[in-house]
């Protein structure tokens, strides 16, 4: 018997709670979508898609959310289907008991703009992937071009790709070697104010920079932090005092060396 009068109270609270949630239940299956509210993240940055372009996505669909009860909008399948937009790189949707549909949408951020052999050009983010141009809005990014045999079609198949193994490492690591180079640069505030345009010659890699007349040789890939390192030193301590178009060329490609050929 005493252990009937401990537990009583906490029945009457399940119980309570049971009816509660039945009640909710029911009603929210009267709750009608009154609203779409879209939220664009990042969007002082990158201007890829607004929130029109959402609202029209899902019209372009069919997908009429207004007026539907708000428990039977498949949440998950519009976050799918907003993520097949090449510009959005998260999507989360979510339904409220006051009949709003809430969007959040975040934007995908290229660092680098590529313009390979065939002159087809392409972005790749901040992650590696790669992504396509817009209509819209042109990103103002570092470019490379040159010597680049990467293509769109390629690099977004190319797990599924049927092309010689070679050639597809050969993408992969050029891709990988292009991201690298790029991040660093991006997220170096020094050097993402310095240079530009990269230059493809071969496997040796030129750097155009926004300040001077000179081109940088900066010969492969490999040491390039150390090599920028170095070129640094010229730039803060050397270039203010000869004069930043003294020279035509600042080569980094020899090991322990800085080598200036005059104009």
């Amino acid at each position: 018997m005493k252990n009937f009068f401990k537990i009583a109270p906490w029945m009457t609270i399940l119980i309570y709670l049971g009816v509660i949630l039945t009640l909710i239940s029911a009603k929210s299956k009267e709750i009608l979508c009154t609203q779409i509210k879209v939220d664009i993240q990042d969007e002082t940055s990158n201007y890829f898609i607004e929130e029109t372009d959402v609202l029209n996505m899902l019209n372009d669909r069919g997908e009429q959310l207004i007026g539907l009860p708000i428990e039977q909008i498949n949440v998950n399948k519009l976050e799918e289907f907003l993520l097949l937009n090449p510009s959005v790189k998260n999507a989360n949707v979510y339904r409220t008991y006051n009949g709003d549909v809430q969007i959040s949408v975040t934007q995908r951020n290229p660092i680098l703009r590529v313009i390979n052999k065939s002159r087809e050009s392409f972005y790749v983010d901040e992650e590696g992937s790669v992504m396509p141009l817009s209509n819209k809005y042109t990103a103002h990014v570092l470019v490379v071009s040159g010597d680049i045999d990467l293509s769109f079609t390629q690099l977004t198949s190319i797990n599924q790709s049927h092309d010689n193994e070679e050639i597809v490492e050969n993408s992969k690591r050029q891709l990988l070697d292009l991201y690298n180079l790029a991040s660093y640069i991006y997220k170096n505030e020094f050097w993402r104010a310095q240079i530009e345009q990269i230059y493809i010659h071969g496997n040796e890699y030129e750097l155009v920079p926004r300040v001077g007349t000179h081109v940088i040789l900066l010969g492969d890939i490999s040491d390039y932090e150390i090599k920028l390192k170095k070129l640094k030193a010229l730039y803060q301590q050397g270039l203010p005092i000869v004069g930043w178009n003294k020279y035509d060329k600042i080569n980094l490609k020899y090991f322990n060396q800085v080598i200036c050929t005059k104009r």
